[in-house]
């Protein structure tokens, strides 16, 4: 299988239905949700009025593969590896799709693909046969049809957030090979830029 540009959104409405504040949801993610954490493209910062950029790290893989490394984990969680959304924020000018986005909250407008998360491997790729739609960013969301988990992923924030079961997330915390910290989606995480 691989990435198919959906005309209908109504997957994705379970989001809307959240009744966040834009800002909440395209930053944070869903609520509703047993556990969370935030895997760390850069480490927060260590005291108010810290910029994110000013933050000493050294990044060891992408922020496309750390996500990748947390939806390998995931995909044991999911009774649907096979069939997930991924939504692409439509506010880049790199991206080339014809169509509307069909997939909408306040502020925030998303076209919205359906795929395997194996198929992950092959977002944004250079061989157009398998990604047609230009130099695309990360997904702002990505979660299996039974919605067992989702992580968001907004272009704000220096992280991306990983919801699902306590097992689930407390896998991916395990895992050394990135960067995570428990996370809650009522307490604000450091941004202090």
């Amino acid at each position: 299988m691989s990435f198919e540009l959906c005309e209908d959104a109504s997957a994705g409405q379970w989001l809307i239905d959240q009744n966040l504040p834009w800002y909440r949801l395209a930053g944070r993610g869903p609520v509703g949700f047993e556990k969370y954490l935030r895997v760390l493209f850069i480490p927060d910062p260590d005291f108010p009025g810290q910029r994110t950029s000013d933050v000493d790290f050294e990044q060891k893989i992408s922020e496309l593969a750390q996500v990748g490394v947390a939806l390998d984990l995931l995909s044991h969680y999911t009774t649907t590896p096979d069939e997930c959304y991924f939504a692409l924020w439509d506010g880049w000018s790199s991206i080339d799709i014809a169509s509307q986005p069909r997939f909408e909250v306040p502020n925030r407008d998303y076209f919205l693909f359906r795929g395997s998360l194996a198929d992950y491997a092959n977002w944004s790729s250079d061989d157009p046969i398998l990604w047609p739609y230009g130099d695309s960013p990360d997904p702002a969301f990505i979660w299996p049809a039974d919605r067992a988990w989702c992580i968001t992923n907004d272009v704000d924030p220096h992280f991306a957030t990983v919801a699902g079961s306590a097992e689930a997330v407390d896998r991916v915390l395990a895992e050394t090979a990135i960067d995570t910290v428990t996370d809650h989606p009522d307490i604000e995480p450091p941004y202090w830029d």
